[in-house]
């Protein structure tokens, strides 16, 4: 080391440690937070509820949507983490003290074969192969990876959640379709009973008409179960319990920020809740849709690889692994750390530079490559398997939508008016005493099996729709 005599130690580690210096950020800065990606469950359930309330209480109360939520901010810290240089290191020492006289710092005897030493020495690791660069694009697509991985999570929460809510709007209808065949039928029943005190009927068919009725009675009590059964599926999707939904209809859930859930105005074509259900604790609004939609199955196909997030997540994490895979070779290239040294040797001064260089001996990184580029390989097929899982779900969600549109078709107005009218035309005649009771059940039946089918198809036909959009992660309009 070359003597220096001209600055004073204070000096010279004033010195040192201006020339190292790096702020240091505040820790309130390192995860920025995003007022959209908080959960918010204190948002109560109206208990007049829509399928567009319900999925905008789904995005906000949904405890799997929220978990997803919080792996973006676990993301975006690591990309902070990522994009930091390597912090400099500061190296204090004191050596070759002299035991006998502790109280002595500086040992200026030159007779003494040990001075004392007090050292002062500050290193920096100087990255190289652009490292830090890689390190923080390949946090980035982490990062979008992320988000993508939530927008899957609320493309299959939300279609979770509209099956519920189609299972209990078909519950709903089957119970109002059971309770008012059950009434027709006690009104059959009367009528057979009046027919067998008058002597014009044998007491046998009394008791047809009244076994044939308690399938009726079954079926209002099954649509029951299946409605509350669907409404404590929606609830669950919406991180909710019972407690949480409120007791008055008519008014609306309150946001914290002062917004609000506004009522819903019951449309003449929108069937009201049935009399059974009145205690229940949700009451789902809504119908089924049966309007025809012209669809492109390419233009599906091409939507789905493009806009469905798990075929996202997908390219996200390949190109993650891209960048993983330039990194590990980028270790080839070697950092050099660079030290400015001070000392004090006895009264004397000094300075020194100190440089290191890795010597790759044992490690030249191979193994760390060869990893790297498996996983490369490894991202590339899961990209595959997501598109072709894409395009499979598109196909099958097609033929399920061509199969339910057809079979919609069966049950136009003109037939069900049709069996509608054979069934008036049998309970007229039976009355007039003109034709059988056996006609009249196999009328009443005929009829119930096809509001019943029809009801059905409606609810098919809806849920094809919606795997549509799940499929394609996109909603649907006419121009697909």
């Amino acid at each position: 080391m070359k003597r220096l005599h001209l600055l004073s130690a204070g000096q010279v580690c004033a010195c040192l440690l201006s020339l190292f210096w790096v702020p240091v950020p505040v820790a309130a800065q390192l995860v920025p937070t995003d007022p959209q990606l908080q959960s918010n469950q204190s948002l109560s359930i109206p208990r007049k509820l829509t399928l567009e309330q319900a999925e905008t209480l789904l995005l906000q109360r949904n405890l799997t949507v929220a978990g997803s939520k919080y792996q973006i901010e676990v993301n975006q810290a690591a990309r902070l983490l990522a994009a930091y240089k390597p912090n400099p290191v500061l190296t204090v020492g004191a050596e070759q003290l002299n035991l006998a006289a502790p109280h002595v710092f500086y040992q200026t005897d030159s007779n003494l074969a040990a001075q004392g030493t007090y050292t002062l020495r500050v290193d920096k690791i100087i990255e190289r192969g652009g490292k830090r660069e890689l390190r923080t694009q390949q946090a980035d697509a982490l990062v979008e990876a992320a988000k993508a991985q939530m927008r899957d999570t609320c493309r299959t929460q939300l279609f979770q959640l509209r099956q519920a809510f189609g299972t209990a709007i078909l519950a709903r209808e089957n119970l109002q379709l059971a309770v008012e065949t059950d009434r027709q039928y006690e009104q059959t029943e009367r009528l057979t009973s009046a027919r067998v005190e008058n002597g014009d009927l044998s007491p046998a068919e009394l008791y047809r008409v009244r076994t044939g009725r308690l399938q009726y009675q079954q079926a209002v009590l099954q649509a029951e179960t299946a409605y509350n059964q669907a409404t404590r599926e929606v609830l669950n999707l919406l991180g909710a319990n019972p407690g949480e939904v409120e007791n008055n209809p008519e008014t609306a859930s309150r946001l914290e920020n002062g917004a609000t859930l506004q009522p819903v105005a019951l449309r003449p074509n929108v069937q009201t809740l049935p009399e059974l259900l009145r205690n229940s604790t949700l009451e789902i609004v809504g119908r089924l849709n049966d309007q025809p939609l012209s669809l492109d199955r390419g233009k599906l196909v091409e939507t789905a690889l493009a806009e469905r997030p798990d075929v996202q997540v997908a390219r996200h994490n390949l190109e993650a692994a891209e960048k993983s895979w330039k990194l590990a070779q980028a270790q080839r290239t070697r950092d050099i750390s660079v030290g400015v040294e001070y000392q004090r040797v006895g009264s004397d001064h000094a300075v020194g530079v100190v440089t290191q260089i890795p010597l790759f001996v044992y490690n030249n990184h191979n193994v760390e490559i060869s990893q790297a580029e498996s996983q490369y390989r490894m991202a590339q097929t899961a990209l595959k398997l997501a598109e072709n899982q894409a395009v499979t779900d598109v196909e099958k969600a097609w033929q399920t939508f061509q199969a339910a549109q057809k079979t919609l078709q069966l049950y136009n107005s003109d037939n069900l008016t049709q069996v509608e009218k054979l069934r008036e035309i049998a309970a007229f005649s039976y009355k007039e005493g003109a034709s059988s009771l056996f006609e009249l059940l196999d009328a009443q039946r005929a009829a119930n099996q096809a509001a019943t089918a029809y009801n059905q198809a409606r609810a098919d036909y809806q849920l094809s729709l919606w795997m549509l959009e799940q499929a394609t992660g996109k909603p649907l309009s006419q121009k697909d």
